[in-house]
């Protein structure tokens, strides 16, 4: 199984300071929550240059807190967008919210 969070990331980002670490990921949460919505939206409108940028977005936030698994999925939507075929869009969005919500079990 592929690893869908990268511990080491977080720590080199945060040092060894825990609390620093879960407010990072709280901060990267509170974030990513409105990416995800308005992702949502630019796949149900068949938006592919806003759901470009939005994937792009989240593929280097989640890079740089050590969400590897959001980070490809992320990546695999923002090439599906630059072919302008969101046909499989919808999966791909759903695969990053399941993500999602284990960045944000980590963040409690």
């Amino acid at each position: 199984m592929a690893r869908t969070f990268d511990q080491e990331q977080l720590e080199q980002l945060a040092g060894d300071d825990r609390a620093f670490q879960k407010e990072l990921l709280q901060l990267f949460v509170a974030d990513t929550d409105n990416s995800l919505s308005q992702l949502e939206t630019a796949i149900s409108t068949d938006n592919p240059s806003a759901v470009q940028a939005l994937a792009h977005y989240i593929k280097g936030a989640s890079a740089n807190i050590g969400a590897v698994g959001m980070s490809r999925t992320a990546a695999q939507l923002e090439r599906l967008a630059k072919t302008e075929n969101l046909k499989p869009a919808p999966t791909s969005l759903r695969q990053l919210q399941i993500l999602h919500e284990e960045v944000k079990r980590l963040a409690r």
